[in-house]
């Protein structure tokens, strides 16, 4: 149990962090970053957020998928849950993922399509990172007891 919950612990870090790195990646790519974000208001964050380029948005979504993979192929590796059933592990992961995204969105909040794709890219990625895992010779064995 407890290494299952390390394992979740960490998948989440490595998570956190390529999602961070995206959007300071995706920084790079708007047109006027406003100087110390920390301290602008709300309403000051919309509106920078309203007027903010596609490419922003498409960079972030692209860092949530290596996010989501990361994490499901860590959770999976380090619990090693292989077998059938085994995909609970990289749900649960993702869907925390998925969470702080629309947590995320509040904060920072965008275009409609943005939010609506960070809540369907989390769970699909790590189910595939999770079958990555696995490795093209696993039996699909279902666990025994």
């Amino acid at each position: 149990m407890g290494r299952k919950f390390l394992a979740a612990i960490v998948a989440l870090i490595t998570g956190f962090a390529i999602i961070w790195l995206g959007w300071m990646i995706s920084t790079l790519a708007a047109f006027s970053t406003p100087s110390q974000l920390e301290y602008i208001s709300q309403a000051e964050i919309e509106k920078y957020a309203a007027n903010a380029p596609t490419l922003v948005y498409v960079i972030a979504l692209v860092s949530y998928a290596l996010a989501g993979f990361a994490a499901g192929f860590v959770v999976s590796k380090m619990a090693r849950r292989w077998t059938t059933g085994g995909y609970g592990l990289s749900v649960v992961v993702g869907v925390l993922l998925t969470l702080w995204a629309i947590i995320g969105y509040l904060r920072f909040p965008g275009p409609i399509w943005f939010l609506i794709a960070a809540i369907v890219i989390f769970v699909p990625s790590a189910l595939i990172a999770h079958r990555f895992a696995e490795g093209p010779a696993h039996p699909h064995a279902p666990e025994t007891t």
